[in-house]
C-alpha cells in the first residue's frame, strides 16, 4: 500500500510511543511529537482513521492495527538500517533529513539486503531495536 509521507511520519510515531510501552498514544504527544498543533494532528488522523491505518478509542489514545503497524515497522525497519549504515559503515554524521529521505524509497528486497550487507543490526545507532525482516 501506497502512503503519503505525512501518513507514514504518523504511523512511525504511534510505532515509536508502542515502544515506549504506550499502547495508546495521546493525541498531545502525538502534536508535540511532529511539532504541529493538536487539531492538525487530530484531522489527519481522522484521515488515517478512514483509511484504517490507526484507531482512535475516544479519550483514551490512538493505536496502531495490523495494517498500520506493517506500514510502520517497514519505515522504521528503513530508517533504522539506514542509520547504522551511514553511522557505522559510511562514517558520516546522521542527517535526519538524509535517512528519512532514504527509508521511504526502500523495498522489503532492498532492506533484506542491506540488513545482511550490515551483519543484521539489531540496534540502530540511538539503541533503538531494529524490527526483524524474514
Amino acid at each position: 500500500m501506497c502512503v503519503s509521507e505525512t501518513s507514514e511520519e504518523y504511523l512511525e510515531t504511534l510505532w515509536k510511543s508502542a515502544e515506549h510501552r504506550k499502547k495508546l498514544a495521546h493525541l498531545t504527544w502525538i502534536a508535540d511529537h511532529l511539532g504541529i498543533t493538536a487539531p492538525s494532528a487530530l484531522e489527519m488522523l481522522k484521515k488515517l482513521e478512514k483509511e484504517r491505518l490507526v484507531i482512535n478509542k475516544t479519550r483514551q489514545g490512538i493505536e496502531l492495527p495490523e495494517k498500520g503497524r506493517q506500514i510502520a515497522r517497514r519505515i522504521v525497519r528503513a530508517h533504522r538500517l539506514t542509520e547504522v549504515l551511514m553511522k557505522e559503515t559510511l562514517k558520516t554524521e546522521l542527517k535526519e533529513e538524509t535517512v528519512c529521505g532514504m527509508e521511504r524509497h526502500m523495498d522489503e528486497e532492498f532492506m533484506d539486503a542491506l540488513c545482511t550487507l550490515l551483519n543484521h543490526p539489531t540496534k540502530c545507532p540511538h539503541g533503538n531495536s531494529s524490527p526483524k525482516g524474514k
